[in-house]
């Protein structure tokens, strides 16, 4: 693909894309349709620019200046307390008091599209602490294919530990939509697993799925890349 311009930031790499005549062979590459691929450009490119709006000033987040003159050091970006293994817990780790709706958070990775690929899942109480994790490597497979793994995993974790309220999040748009019912499941690849996904969701007495911003899945994305790194 030929750009027309050389971008400076993603913001213009995106709007550029978007007005490329060229984004035939990107789009089949991704599965979907241009008109398809415009629109999710030009959406992740205004959530692009709503977050750069919305960012605190550089100067005042960077933190007090330390004695030897550098800045102070706070928790790096995806530092995260390392939860209890999904794998370990027999039972159900939801505490007794508070709310019995699991939240999860899932995020698949893939490197290369397809290529090597891992999950990551994030369990946690609704409006209470986070519990357990979940990362594996998956082996060769494309990214829907990762995403759609996680969410599996983690339905399966939750019959295992007999959950019966699940509220999911994950930042693919296009699973969400499938397991809403507005997207068809037309890959043979996805077709088995949005099968599985949705017998396991059949089993709960209250299953929400919502698609949200990849910066607060951020926690989900990092056990996936480090199942990745591993």
């Amino acid at each position: 693909m030929t750009l027309d311009k050389n971008p400076e930031t993603l913001s213009d790499l995106l709007r550029t894309l978007e007005r490329s005549g060229d984004l035939r062979t990107l789009a089949r590459e991704c599965g979907l349709s241009v008109r398809e691929l415009r629109r999710r450009l030009s959406i992740w490119r205004r959530e692009l620019t709503s977050h750069d709006e919305d960012a605190p000033d550089p100067v005042a987040a960077s933190g007090p200046a330390t004695k030897s003159g550098g800045k102070a050091k706070g928790p790096a970006a995806g530092d995260w307390p390392e939860l209890l293994s999904a794998v370990d817990l027999p039972r159900n780790p939801l505490p007794a008091e508070g709310s019995d709706i699991m939240v999860i958070h899932t995020d698949g990775a893939s490197r290369g599209n397809p290529g090597p690929a891992a999950v990551g899942v994030v369990f946690s109480q609704k409006d209470g602490p986070d519990l357990a994790e979940y990362g594996e490597a998956i082996g060769t497979a494309t990214n829907n294919v990762a995403e759609y793994r996680a969410v599996v995993a983690a339905l399966e974790h939750c019959q295992r530990w007999k959950i019966r309220r699940v509220h999911l999040y994950m930042d693919s748009e296009l699973i969400v939509r499938q397991m809403h019912g507005v997207y068809r499941v037309k890959s043979p690849d996805l077709r088995p697993l949005y099968q599985q996904a949705t017998f396991l969701a059949k089993g709960l007495r209250e299953f929400k799925v919502k698609h949200v911003k990849r910066a607060q899945n951020a926690h989900a994305d990092a056990l996936a890349n480090k199942a990745l790194d591993a």
